[in-house]
């Protein structure tokens, strides 16, 4: 059963019935937590899942919330498989914290990121060119 309703959740995602797939997702998500524990990576994914329809509904508070709680989770080398993931949330949440209107804490998040990125995967990696894009633009609008 649990196996229709997360094929039921992506198929809302993909057709961009997020408010509908919301509630899904956080039902998943526990359900699977409560079974495995709240690091389970499965109940990890549904809670990203989650975060990614607040984005999508412009809930950007909310949605930044639920990514700074499973920020944690991505970055323990025991829960962890690689750190794309951990990256891309990290990401998710300085572009939200530049939604907010918080360019500092937006620019701070981001230069780490670019950093860390570039440490790991190089400086020729595509996530170091669109976060330094992003900085650059920060620069521009705080100068």
């Amino acid at each position: 059963m649990r196996t229709l309703r997360k094929q039921y959740a992506a198929t809302l995602m993909d057709d961009g019935q997020y408010r509908r797939a919301l509630p899904e997702l956080r039902r998943l998500a526990d359900e699977r937590a409560t079974e495995a524990g709240q690091a389970d990576p499965q109940s990890l994914r549904f809670r990203y899942d989650a975060a990614q329809c607040l984005e999508q509904l412009g809930e950007p508070a909310a949605a930044l919330a639920e990514y700074r709680a499973l920020l944690p989770y991505y970055e323990n080398q025991y829960v962890a498989q690689d750190a794309e993931l951990s990256f891309e949330v990290r990401r998710r949440i300085g572009h939200l914290l530049l939604a907010l209107g918080d360019r500092a804490a937006a620019h701070d998040t981001l230069a780490r990121l670019r950093y860390d990125v570039e440490r790991l995967r190089g400086p020729g990696h595509p996530l170091v060119a669109d976060i330094g894009r992003t900085l650059q633009w920060l620069g521009q609008v705080r100068g």
